[in-house]
């Protein structure tokens, strides 16, 4: 075996929010059932514009979030070229969002790699690297559960592009959290910042506490679980958690 492993792991989740994408090619075996679900968070995205699709009061969809990545610029150039910009290749679900075509490998200190992580845009201010608990076992890496934007000490790792690498801090597995607009965030009797219980029914349902309020205007209801949580309490791409107060 050589000294660098190579790690290609495949992940599970919804497609409503797109991210999925960084794990899963439409070309695959599971082709189909992405486009049936895909259309399927469309269509329920369109009856909830207009009024027609009701939620259950105290209750919030489920996304699942997969591994990805939010450049700079400067790395953006660096990684794929000069003069390039991130572009739309599939809308997200929050407004504003997307990802795109490209994907990056990550590579850490210890030699391992996870290859095809998708990246999303628009850039950021600074690259930030979300990624699940078995993940960060693949590369032997100790990885901060923190809220976005938090990235203070984190590790560093680097990131290999088509046109060159970077090596940079910024990885996190993102804490979990419920994106919502102050409006809706109040109907639940609460704002942004505070932390709640949110309980997943099922056969596999769990009960995840300390999920964050996120509220911000304009962003739209939804849970964000990784691909770890996700699959642990069998969410599907039409679950729904109850919120705990």
């Amino acid at each position: 075996m050589s000294a660098t492993a190579t790690v290609v792991a495949e992940g599970a989740g919804c497609v409503t929010c797109g991210v999925c994408m960084s794990v899963r090619d439409w070309e695959g075996p599971d082709g189909v059932e992405l486009l049936e679900h895909l259309v399927r968070g469309r269509v329920e995205d369109a009856l909830r514009e207009q009024g027609l699709l009701v939620r259950t009061p105290g209750t919030v969809p489920i996304g699942v979030s997969a591994r990805h990545i939010h450049l700079t610029p400067a790395h953006v150039e660096a990684l794929f070229g000069p003069g390039t910009t991130l572009q739309p290749w599939r809308m997200l679900y929050q407004p504003g969002e997307f990802a795109t075509e490209h994907t990056l490998t990550i590579r850490s200190a210890a030699g391992r790699a996870i290859e095809r992580i998708r990246v999303l845009g628009p850039e950021r201010d600074r690259t930030q690297i979300e990624i699940s608990r078995t993940d960060a076992v693949a590369l032997r890496e100790e990885v901060p559960l923190r809220n976005s934007g938090d990235l203070n000490g984190t590790p560093e790792v680097t990131l290999v592009g088509p046109a060159g690498s970077v090596t940079t801090d910024g990885v996190i597995r993102a804490a979990r959290h419920i994106h919502c607009d102050p409006a809706e965030a109040a109907s639940f009797g609460l704002a942004d910042g505070d932390r709640v219980g949110v309980r997943v029914p099922g056969p596999e349902g769990l009960t995840f506490p300390e999920v964050s309020i996120r509220a911000h205007p304009g962003h739209r209801l939804i849970l964000h679980l990784d691909t770890d949580d996700a699959n642990a309490a069998g969410v599907s791409c039409v679950t729904h958690g109850v919120v705990m107060r």
